[in-house]
């Protein structure tokens, strides 16, 4: 007889984090916009959603054209209403999620991530720090006492430069 060594899966039941990035239609005036996205979220209330968090819809050029079918016509978007939730809900209820954000037709195109609680918003760095290549170097003085300074954009790229060439001798 032989021996049963597989496990059945077990789905999760306790409540994850979720993030929707949502279009909404060009069409919806400014002044129904709040009205539609509370819809929404009542919505996913009913399906068991907690509300973590949220960006307000702000209208945005497209980088490209979409298509979306509504009654059986190719609808083209430039422009959209861009918003953003971030839930928490039993993976059990995201099916019926996909199926109303699917179903509705203010909604051009969606996408639901699975993420986590914490803020995820990435502070804004100056461009020009980043181009310059900021970086700290430790030294010590006499004392012994360690200090933070900062390298110049040419020492920065000195340093690179002999990092790729010692990564290609070692190859």
């Amino acid at each position: 007889m032989a021996k049963k060594t597989a496990t059945p899966s077990i789905e999760h039941s306790e409540p994850r984090i979720y993030e929707i990035g949502y279009l909404l239609s060009p069409s919806v005036r400014d002044e129904d916009l709040e009205h539609r996205v509370n819809e929404i979220k009542e919505t996913l209330t009913k399906f068991g959603a907690t509300l973590i968090a949220e960006g307000a819809p702000e209208f945005i050029d497209l980088a490209y054209e979409m298509t979306r079918v509504i009654d059986n016509k190719n609808i083209r978007f430039n422009q959209a209403n861009f918003g953003w939730l971030k839930i928490e809900v039993s993976p059990s209820s995201i099916a019926s999620i996909k199926e109303f954000l699917d179903a509705n037709t203010l909604v051009i195109r969606y996408l639901l991530i699975l993420t986590t609680k914490e803020n995820t918003t990435i502070g804004k760095k100056p461009l020009s720090k980043i181009i310059k290549g900021e970086r700290k170097a430790l030294s010590s003085d006499e004392t012994g006492e360690v200090k933070e300074e900062m390298l110049a954009p040419e020492v920065v790229e000195a340093e690179l430069d002999n990092d790729i060439k010692e990564m290609i001798k070692e190859a």
